[in-house]
């Protein structure tokens, strides 16, 4: 209710209050205004009684607006406590995905793993099949070579060289008592040298690794004489990819090593 509403009711009781102290005065005898007054007692009472009931009423009203308030509240505590559990369940669910996208991560990681071990195992496979396929083909180079070495000992003059062992007899004879070193231009020597050196480009040329690539050089080195590799480098002395094939392939330091004894044998 508003309050102008309030204050006219209240005016509207003090107007009918003041009135009625008018009217008593006015209408009523003055001998009997006492007795006159004396039957409102009743409708105090009345009233008192009336006020009273409505104060229950109010009470009352309340007491059901205060109990539909608690059901209320009751309701909304219900509501909040079925939104907690629904919290903890969505909680929970995004737990068990959460512990999912781990397990397929992991799973993930182990196949990786495993496809990266199978790589590896491939790769391992591989290197040793290139690894065989190469030394076969080494191998065979190396019997052609040893073959154009013999051919080529055999076409060479055995007099009048120059001092012994198969170096001396691996210098060219002109027929007319002169002498000549080899060359790498000499027709007898370029079949053998030729198939030496492609050897040599074949290892470091092929898919292999670099370990691979030194066994190979080792098994060439291995099956090629001192007498040999002395006639390698008098013959490739002016050619400098040659000889850089040389060195690469692990040649050098033996023939340093040859140089050297040689040169202390002279001495």
């Amino acid at each position: 209710m508003k309050k102008i509403y309030i204050a006219l009711i209240a005016l509207g009781i003090i107007g009918v209050w003041g009135g009625s102290g008018w009217a008593i005065n006015t209408w009523i005898n003055a001998s009997y205004r006492g007795t006159f007054g004396d039957m409102f007692g009743a409708v105090n009472a009345l009233f008192s009684g009336l006020a009273f009931t409505g104060l229950i009423y109010t009470i009352a009203v309340q007491r059901q607006e205060l109990q539909t308030q608690s059901k209320s509240i009751d309701m909304q505590t219900d509501e909040l406590s079925l939104q907690r559990k629904a919290i903890q369940m969505q909680t929970e669910e995004l737990g068990l995905q959460r512990k999912a996208i781990e397990m397929q991560t992991e799973e993930i990681k182990m196949q990786r793993e495993e496809t990266a071990r199978s790589a590896n195992q491939l790769e391992g496979q591989k290197n040793l099949l290139n690894l065989q396929t190469a030394m076969s083909v080494v191998n065979d180079l190396i019997q052609v070579k040893n073959k154009r070495l013999d051919e080529m000992k055999r076409v060479l003059p055995n007099e009048r060289t120059r001092g012994s062992g198969p170096i001396a007899k691996l210098i060219e004879n002109d027929g007319y008592g002169d002498v000549f070193e080899i060359s790498e231009n000499k027709t007898y020597i370029q079949s053998y040298l030729n198939t030496f050196f492609f050897s040599l480009s074949f290892i470091q040329s092929y898919d292999l690794q670099n370990e691979q690539k030194d066994i190979l050089s080792d098994l060439v080195n291995m099956n090629t004489s001192d007498d040999e590799l002395v006639l390698i480098y008098i013959a490739v002395a002016q050619n400098q990819h040659r000889l850089m094939m040389l060195k690469v392939n692990g040649f050098y330091p033996r023939h340093q090593k040859l140089t050297e004894n040689s040169t202390k044998s002279s001495y």
